[in-house]
C-alpha cells in the first residue's frame, strides 16, 4: 500500500480504511522508557518515565553472566560475596489513547487538519501498542460529548476503536463556529481519573485549546500514578499569522482581516508563545513532556522523530 494511498492530505476527514492502514506505518518509534523524561522536557525538571517496568523477585549469588548493572552491593557488603537482583518477567504496559476531535481541532492552513493529525497519531500509537503486546484504549470526545473504549489488545478492538474516531471526525462541520471545550476537558479527564488506576501511559492528543487549572490538576493526578505524554498540535497560523491579508467567510458574508501591521502580529504571536510556554512549563514541573506535532509533515514521519525506536 502506497502512502498516497493510506492517507489524502487534501481531505477534510479521515476514513477507517486511512487509519487500518497506519497498521503498516507503526514502527520505528516506541512509547517504551527506552529514554528519559529530561531529553523531551529540555532542561526543565528531570524525572524518569515509569515504563513497563519489571518486578523485583530475588536477591541470589551472583553467576557468569548476569548483568553486573543488577548487583545488589549491600547484600555483597554485608555476605562478602557478590549477590545481584532477580526479576520477573515486565508487567503490563496498557496504554490510553485522550483524542480530541473537538471543533478547534477543525482546523490547518498546511497539509494537514489538526483533527487529522490527532487522528493519525491515535491509529499509531494504537497499532504500536498492540504490536509490542499491550493493551490499548481511548477516550475519544468532541464538543459536547466523549466515549470510552477500554483497553484491549486484539486487532478487531483496534478497528472498533478506529471506527469511533472516524465516526467522531466525520461530525466534524466548519459551518459550525468552534464552542468552548473547558467543560467537556474537564468531564473526559475527570472520567478518565476514575477509570484509570496505576502503571498506565496516557497519551494526550490534542491543542489543548480551553484547558483550565481545573483539567491541569486533573492530569497531574494522573500522573502520580501513571506516566503521562501530551501530543500538542498546532498550526503554522495559531503561531504566527501570514504576512498577506485573510479571508474568512461563511454562509452569509466574507470579511478581510489584513496582517501586514506588524503589532497586530507580534501581538498574535506573543500571546501563542506565552500561553504555550506557560502550559508547557506547568507540565515540566511534574515530568509531563509536551511533544509539539504540526500540520505540515507527516504524522508518522514526526512521530518517529520524536520517539525513535533505537
Amino acid at each position: 500500500m502506497s502512502k498516497s494511498e493510506k492517507e489524502n492530505p487534501t481531505s477534510g476527514y479521515v476514513t477507517l480504511h486511512e487509519l487500518h492502514g497506519m497498521q503498516f506505518e507503526a514502527s520505528g518509534f516506541s512509547f517504551l522508557p527506552k529514554y528519559k523524561v529530561q531529553s523531551l522536557l529540555a532542561g526543565r525538571h528531570k524525572s524518569a518515565m515509569r515504563g513497563r517496568g519489571l518486578d523485583f523477585k530475588e536477591v541470589r549469588q551472583y553467576v557468569a553472566g548476569d548483568d553486573i548493572r543488577n548487583i545488589d552491593w549491600k547484600v555483597t557488603a554485608r555476605t562478602q560475596k557478590t549477590h545481584t537482583k532477580v526479576f520477573s518477567e515486565e508487567r503490563e504496559r496498557p496504554v490510553l489513547l485522550v483524542v480530541d476531535q473537538s471543533s478547534s481541532m477543525f482546523f490547518g492552513t498546511q497539509s494537514y487538519l489538526k483533527s487529522t493529525v490527532s487522528a493519525h497519531l491515535a491509529a499509531l500509537g494504537a497499532w504500536r501498542t498492540v504490536d509490542v503486546g499491550d493493551r490499548v484504549g481511548a477516550f475519544v470526545f468532541n464538543d459536547t460529548k466523549f466515549e470510552n473504549i477500554r483497553p484491549q489488545r486484539s486487532s478487531t478492538a483496534i478497528l472498533s476503536m478506529l471506527k469511533t474516531i472516524e465516526v467522531y471526525n466525520n461530525q466534524l462541520n466548519a459551518q459550525q463556529p468552534p464552542q468552548s471545550k473547558t467543560l467537556i476537558l474537564e468531564s473526559v479527564f475527570q472520567k478518565v481519573r476514575s477509570t484509570v488506576n496505576h502503571d498506565y501511559l496516557i497519551v494526550i492528543l490534542s491543542d489543548l485549546r480551553g484547558i483550565s487549572d481545573k483539567t491541569i490538576h486533573h492530569i497531574f493526578n494522573l500522573k502520580r500514578h501513571n506516566d503521562v505524554m501530551i501530543f500538542h498540535i498546532e498550526d503554522d497560523w495559531e503561531k504566527e499569522l501570514p504576512l498577506r491579508a485573510i479571508s474568512l467567510s461563511n454562509s452569509d458574508r466574507q470579511v478581510s482581516i489584513e496582517n501586514s501591521m506588524k503589532k497586530v502580529r507580534e501581538k498574535h504571536q506573543k500571546a501563542f508563545a506565552n500561553e504555550k510556554e506557560m502550559l508547557t512549563d506547568q507540565f515540566a514541573e511534574y515530568g509531563i513532556p509536551v511533544l509539539t506535532f504540526n500540520t505540515n509533515e507527516r504524522p508518522a514521519d514526526q512521530l518517529r522523530d520524536l520517539l525513535k525506536d533505537h
